[in-house]
């Protein structure tokens, strides 16, 4: 992401669930469970901390649809491109490596 683009950079943080689900309906739908955080998310791009890693997830018009906080869940609605893990571990010192291997 460039300084220019108007990304929401909220961090929203889940109990921790062991488990970790993903369903994807007729690629308007993303339905996650396993969530601990969402680190970053804006109308092309959510990224999410799950009890698996890191979660991409990059399409068009996507908005937070359902946040349950209690269960670890989150549904993103809008026109799914692409999902993908990210590999690497979340600290301080490396969330910024993070972005940046993703710009690339």
């Amino acid at each position: 992401m460039d300084s220019n683009n108007n990304q929401t950079n909220n961090s929203l943080s889940f109990r921790h669930n062991p488990f970790h689900n993903v369903f994807i309906k007729d690629r308007k739908t993303v339905e996650l469970t396993g969530v601990k955080n969402i680190e970053s998310f804006d109308a092309s791009e959510f990224l999410i901390e799950t009890a698996l890693g890191f979660l991409n997830i990059t399409g068009s018009d996507l908005v937070l649809l359902k946040l349950d906080q209690d269960n670890s869940e989150v549904i993103i609605k809008g026109n799914i491109e692409t999902l993908a893990y990210v590999a690497g571990k979340k600290t301080g010192a490396t969330k910024e490596k993070l972005f940046s291997k993703l710009l690339k």
